[in-house]
């Protein structure tokens, strides 16, 4: 469940308590506006596209632009989230709960892109589920941990080289940055993960990569594909999911998808 607030001093408050800091996205802005807010965590995402700020200009333009708040105490596992987001305060919305997700496409229709990368979201996070309740080390808890891997990789895949590249403009640029660095975290926290498969001290690093999985999730149902929505018309949609499941075919094909992020650890994908 997600919060919403204005207030100066609970932002500041939920922001430190988790080594966040103020930051505006690069490229943005002009004339002394700083452009896009966004929150930075250092040493989890942002090093690329965000620069960090004062708290002063921060909250002046933060209520010059009339802005508020929502942000997320825990997420879904019970670990502190990380999960925030600035919305303008006329319109707030908050992030859709398992009960209002939109539903998934009956058998005997085409998914579009959006519907297909929502389908593969709520797959990951059945997965993590399942996880959960799984003991490190044992069998069962390898060969899931190795779909989990192989989902992550495939889907970043079809984001990374078809669907960022095709929806990438100027209402979508900044996130799309945001994105791939986000995607960087988590394939260098899965390769990690994946070189100590059976290893029981595991446990820490799986909830960090369930925790950033999650955050990428919200961020992108928030902010990303309902640009999208409106950007793009159905056919256009439907286009790119049918390059999408050819692709993730292809993949699957050729067997262990996940072996592939080790050689995708240096830097963020190309747009």
């Amino acid at each position: 469940m997600a919060n919403t607030t204005t207030d100066h001093d609970q932002i500041r408050k939920w922001v430190e308590a988790r080594g966040g800091c103020p930051a505006r996205v690069k490229r943005t802005g002009s004339g002394g506006d700083p452009g896009i807010l966004h929150i930075d965590f250092p040493g989890y995402s942002g090093q690329q596209s965000l620069e960090a700020i004062s708290w002063d200009e921060f909250f002046a333009w933060f209520d010059k632009n009339q802005l508020a708040f929502i942000y997320q105490d825990r997420a879904g596992n019970g670990k502190q989230s990380r999960f925030n987001k600035l919305i303008a305060r006329d319109n707030p919305k908050l992030p859709r709960g398992k009960s209002q997700r939109r539903p998934r496409p009956a058998a005997a229709e085409a998914p579009d892109a959006l519907e297909l990368l929502e389908t593969q979201h709520r797959q990951v996070e059945d997965l993590f589920d399942r996880l959960s309740g799984l003991r490190p080390g044992d069998r069962a808890f390898t060969q899931l941990l190795a779909e989990v891997g192989d989902m992550l990789a495939v889907h970043a895949s079809l984001e990374e080289q078809i669907f960022y590249p095709s929806v990438e403009g100027r209402q979508t640029e900044a996130f799309l940055e945001q994105a791939v660095d986000d995607h960087l975290q988590v394939k260098r926290v899965l390769a990690t993960i994946l070189d100590n498969a059976r290893s029981r001290d595991v446990a820490q690093e799986i909830e960090e990569l369930a925790g950033l999985t999650e955050e990428h999730v919200i961020e992108e149902e928030m902010e990303l594909f309902p640009k999208v929505r409106q950007l793009f018309d159905a056919a256009e949609l439907r286009e790119l999911a049918d390059q999408m499941m050819q692709l993730e075919a292809e993949l699957r094909n050729e067997g262990n998808p996940r072996l592939h992020t080790r050689d995708e650890l240096e830097a963020p994908a190309p747009l």
